[in-house]
């Protein structure tokens, strides 16, 4: 049997970088409530990190044929694509909105390559 964790193209290639802790622990921060809404300086910091861990994440999604992709990794990588190219906007909210909505992507990443793994075990 092929050890699909380690070695290789696609996923394989990108999955020891890729630190799911840090993932899940930024887009938890960046999707608290707005009450807890980091400041600016955070949601800065918070976005880059995010936007780090997102490129990392298409790239692991890309190396699989697009036929297995499932619809909500399909809407992601779009989404994706459009926000990376259109940037956040204007003002402290637009920054809040756009690192949210790169917490959403790179959790529904992170979903799908659960699901992945879950269908790959015996």
């Amino acid at each position: 049997m092929t050890d699909h964790r380690a070695g290789g193209t696609g996923e394989n290639a990108h999955t020891a970088a890729l630190d799911h802790d840090a993932v899940a622990f930024d887009a938890d921060r960046a999707l608290a409530p707005h009450r807890l809404m980091p400041p600016p300086a955070e949601i800065a910091d918070l976005t880059t990190r995010l936007i780090t861990h997102g490129a990392l994440l298409v790239d692991i999604v890309n190396g699989f044929p697009e036929t297995e992709h499932t619809v909500r990794a399909k809407g992601a990588l779009k989404d994706w694509h459009d926000l990376i190219g259109g940037g956040p906007g204007e003002g402290a909210m637009a920054n809040w909105v756009y690192m949210r909505a790169m917490a959403r992507m790179c959790r529904t990443f992170m979903d799908y390559l659960r699901e992945r793994e879950g269908r790959r075990r015996p």
